[in-house]
């Protein structure tokens, strides 16, 4: 009989830091994506396939000899493409998971939990009342994976983590506004209040977790914040080690909302983000305490430790 083979839809960082992480522990693994990635992760196997999550057919054979099935892939960050194609992503999932006794990973985020303002920390047992569009997708997404583990016996697990960063992390608020920013010695921007605490995830600790659960027959069937660490910092002080490291200025300039909007026009994650700007209004603290319990041994990465790596990446040479 063949091992064990996981499947990881989305070759974006966390699906390629789950592969490096994966290939680590010598455990069979394919990238699946529409097209090859430019650069295969570091550590990984290279093995890729072609698959079109929205076509049902197309992931029912690329997942055919698979034990488990990781949902790591982004859309667009546009709300109607997320409402569009969102439930035809999870349907054919789950159609796959069906035909193939499939174990269904899903890496989430934190958009669904409300109302604003938000419990601290948040835990997994926060309500889901959200407030905006993007976050009503989330909730009706989880929701379905978990009526299918109720109804239908399919192995589910929901990973959620907090805004990510780490090597080679751009697509991120921290990164549009800030440290691409330092980058060039310019004072970082930012959209909200930086000094209030807010918890960030850093990429490779979320894909360590996130295989950590994968491998756990026990983690099926629940919700699991990924390993974030704690105490969280202000966005303020997370940004001051990346200008110190950058040489770049240490001053955060605050962008009001009427000008976030006009950038928005200009950059499209900026006129995205409008609509979690709560997040960045308040404390945005995740507990991650129910994962370290499960498993103590786990190094979460500290935020210096990780900010560093993060800028080394950056840097040019």
């Amino acid at each position: 009989m063949n091992p064990p083979l996981h499947l990881i839809l989305g070759d974006g960082v966390v699906g390629c830091a789950a592969a490096q992480e994966l290939a680590r522990r010598g455990i069979p693994h394919a990238l699946a994506s529409r097209t090859p990635p430019a650069n295969t992760a570091p550590g990984g196997t290279g093995a890729h396939r072609r698959v079109e999550a929205l076509d049902a057919e197309s992931l029912l054979a690329a997942s055919a000899d698979a034990s488990h099935l990781h949902l790591t892939l982004g859309l667009p960050y546009d709300a109607r493409v997320w409402e569009r194609d969102w439930p035809r992503v999870i349907e054919n999932a789950i159609a796959a998971a069906r035909a193939h006794r499939l174990r269904l990973v899903m890496f989430d985020n934190l958009y669904g939990y409300g109302p604003v303002p938000l419990r601290q920390p948040i835990r997994e047992d926060h309500p889901q009342q959200p407030t905006s569009r993007k976050g009503r997708v989330r909730k009706a997404i989880g929701e379905r994976l978990l009526r299918a583990a109720r109804e239908d016996g399919v192995p589910v697990l929901i990973a959620r983590a907090s805004d990510f960063y780490g090597p080679g992390v751009r697509n991120t608020v921290l990164f549009a506004a800030a440290i691409e920013r330092q980058l060039r010695g310019k004072a970082a921007q930012w959209l909200g209040d930086p000094d209030r605490l807010h918890s960030y995830t850093y990429v490779p600790d979320a894909a360590r977790g996130l295989v950590e659960l994968a491998l756990d027959e026990g983690a099926y069937g629940q919700v699991w914040h990924l390993p974030t660490m704690s105490p969280a910092p202000t966005s303020r002080a997370l940004l001051q080690m990346s200008a110190r490291l950058l040489g770049a200025p240490q001053r955060v300039q605050v962008l009001p909302a009427a000008m976030q909007s006009a950038l928005g026009l200009f950059v499209p994650i900026l006129r995205e983000l409008r609509e979690i700007r709560y997040q960045h209004a308040q404390d945005f603290v995740l507990s991650s305490e129910r994962f370290m319990q499960r498993y103590p041994a786990f190094r979460i990465t500290p935020y210096e430790e990780g900010i560093e790596a993060t800028v080394r990446s950056f840097r040019p040479g």
